[in-house]
């Protein structure tokens, strides 16, 4: 997952002096907005399935920015939480609560 962190790294050097940790948290609900947005018109209006991957790509992208602004602003590596990620995925499935409702299950 070094991929993830190498990301992370390079994506805070485009990181202005404005864009700080308020600003991080906020906007990473308007990325994601973004995203639904794109995905609500597709639904509604059809359209080109390549041109909604190219947009999904374009959201997510940024989605993926505030994420990693997020992680930096709390010491966090974006390894370090996708491992965290899957750990909890396998411990439900092996559980058997991967289905359901909330978070310590």
């Amino acid at each position: 997952m070094n991929d993830l962190n190498n990301y992370q790294l390079e994506a805070m050097t485009f990181r202005l002096p404005s864009a700080d940790e308020a600003y991080a948290l906020l906007n990473l609900g308007a990325e994601a907005g973004e995203v639904l947005g794109i995905l609500a018109k597709h639904l509604r209006d059809g359209g080109d399935d390549e041109v909604l991957r190219q947009n999904l790509k374009k959201e997510l992208g940024d989605l993926m920015w505030m994420v990693a602004a997020v992680a930096s602003d709390f010491d966090l590596t974006l390894s370090e939480i996708c491992e965290h990620n899957i750990d909890k995925l396998n411990s439900r499935f092996e559980r058997n609560v991967i289905t359901g409702s909330g978070d310590d299950r």
